[in-house]
Order: C-alpha cells, then structure tokens, then sequence
C-alpha cells in the first residue's frame, strides 16, 4: 500500500533527523513522482539525485537521465 502525502512526509523528516542520506535519496524520488506541479516535482527529483550521489544510490543514473531529458541536468 502507497503511503500517503502525511506518511511519506514524515518519512522525509526522520530520514533527515537521522541523517540517512539512502533514504533520503529514495524519498525524495517517490515525492517527485506524486506531481503536485513540474517545477516542483523538478525540485524534488534534483535533492533526490543530490542524496543519490552522496549515497552511490541505485536511482542516481534514472533521476540524472530524468532531469537531462527535461534540462535540468547536463
């Protein structure tokens, strides 16, 4: 079951209180897909390739082609 808005939320927060940069980078990419607007979704989708990097996260190269298709990324 998809988290909602208020879960997923509070994940981002405790995530940031311990620090767990990992996570982070998968939380920020779920937000991005949720699509409150493109500028925002854009926003979230560059902190979680930001965390992604930090992490050598999975999601680095699908978050780098993401923001590179829309320009937001060389």
């Amino acid at each position: 079951m998809p988290l909602s808005d208020q879960d997923l939320e509070d994940q981002i927060i405790r995530a940031h209180e311990i620090n767990n940069i990992w996570l982070l980078a998968k939380l920020y990419a779920d937000a991005a897909e949720r699509g409150l607007d493109q500028d925002h979704n854009f926003f979230l989708a560059t902190q979680a390739y930001v965390y992604a990097l930090q992490s050598n996260h999975p999601l680095k190269s699908k978050l780098h082609a993401f923001l590179k298709s829309h320009g937001r990324e060389e």
